[in-house]
């Protein structure tokens, strides 16, 4: 009695299998088993297993249930074993709701009843027995949403459609009446949203709206516990424990606590002057090591010297010989080593006079740009 696809045509290779497992003798017997499958991070459930008697446990494995045991077994009719007389793998049925369940289980109980009066009956009160000791969740009372609740689910789905006018206007009423926290949080973000443009609006999700509520919740408490605190120190917490009863003093200094700002680095701007900057290729050659002694001498000295006409301001002297002819040109003591130097090479250039350089050098020492 297997199940065709009406219309559906089987290959040569389907309908050489079909026939040659049609030819097997039927089984004379099979027997339903029925696991309770605990919570897990998936719900609760019973697996109905099909022809248990022949399948070993590892084929339960992928299901959670190798070394499980079943809480209750049936003979399966005759109709069953015709219709399972195909399987070529383990077939089983699993159900998250006693209902479904015990619907299912009627049917089989009526065939079961037709070909030994009282088996299936029997059967059925046993496994309607074991529905207090294995629970469902789908069996839990769900309770009633409340109207807060049912508001916010329906600002949820349809809050993305209402006008800033519409939402202002529900705004006002609960502030004026009954003035729902999660509520107002809710309108206000989607008053914020119907200003920007689709790309910039926030998605509201329950976790973000939860997250707001407390926020909203630990702050306003807070604020209380500082104002009251600061007016009466010596009876604050008998005070504070009238609005939040159960109050701890542990509660109170954490309340009172204010977290210490995060101090911002400054940030150095890096030395571009020419003497700031040969001091600090002069300092690393001594940390790099390796020099004799009249080296290291030698750039003490020059360090010395720096760092005094730095910190006295001195002008930078630049010696230009050309033709024979030698002229100092006069810097600024915090003339950056870029100015300089595009002055070294601008002097070393070929066919290079001192016109040219001092006219130069006026440009650059006159002009408002910063050399």
């Amino acid at each position: 009695m297997v199940k065709i696809k009406e219309g559906y045509v089987m290959s040569a290779k389907e309908k050489a299998e079909y026939e040659r497992v049609n030819a097997l003798p039927r089984k004379k017997e099979g027997f339903a088993a029925y696991y309770f499958k605990p919570q897990t991070k998936y719900p609760p459930r019973i697996y109905v297993f099909m022809h248990s008697e022949i399948w070993c446990d590892r084929n339960r494995r992928p299901m959670g249930l190798f070394y499980a045991f079943p809480f209750l077994t049936r003979p399966m009719n005759r109709e069953k074993i015709e219709y399972h007389h195909f399987n070529t793998r383990l077939c089983y049925h699993q159900y998250e709701d006693w209902d479904k369940l015990l619907f299912a289980e009627r049917q089989e109980a009526d065939q079961l009843d037709l070909e030994n009066p009282g088996t299936g009956s029997s059967f059925l009160e046993k496994l309607n027995s074991f529905r207090t000791k294995y629970r469902l969740n789908a069996n839990k009372v769900l309770k009633s949403l409340t109207d807060e609740e049912l508001l916010i689910r329906s600002l949820f789905d349809n809050g993305h459609q209402m006008d800033a006018a519409q939402i202002s206007r529900m705004l006002c009423e609960d502030h004026k009446g009954p003035k729902r926290l999660p509520v107002i949080i809710m309108l206000r973000q989607l008053y914020k949203n119907a200003g920007l443009p689709p790309e910039q609006r926030t998605v509201i999700t329950e976790e973000l709206l939860s997250r707001k509520v407390k926020v909203s919740i630990d702050r306003t408490r807070r604020n209380l516990v500082r104002r009251v605190y600061h007016g009466n120190k010596l009876f604050a917490l008998e005070e504070i424990r009238e609005s939040y009863p159960g109050y701890t003093e542990i509660q109170l200094l954490a309340d009172l606590r204010i977290p210490k700002s995060k101090n911002r680095k400054i940030k150095k701007q890096p030395y571009t002057d020419l003497r700031r900057c040969q001091l600090q290729k002069l300092a690393a050659k001594i940390a790099r090591g390796g020099l004799d002694a009249k080296e290291y001498h030698t750039i003490c000295c020059r360090i010395v010297m720096l760092q005094q006409a730095h910190d006295c301001r001195v002008p930078i002297p630049l010696t230009v010989t050309l033709d024979k002819m030698t002229e100092i040109y006069s810097f600024s003591w915090k003339t950056r080593e870029s100015v300089v130097k595009s002055f070294v090479n601008l002097a070393n250039t070929g066919g290079m006079t001192h016109d040219i350089l001092k006219a130069r050098h006026q440009e650059m020492v006159s002009s408002n740009y910063s050399y």
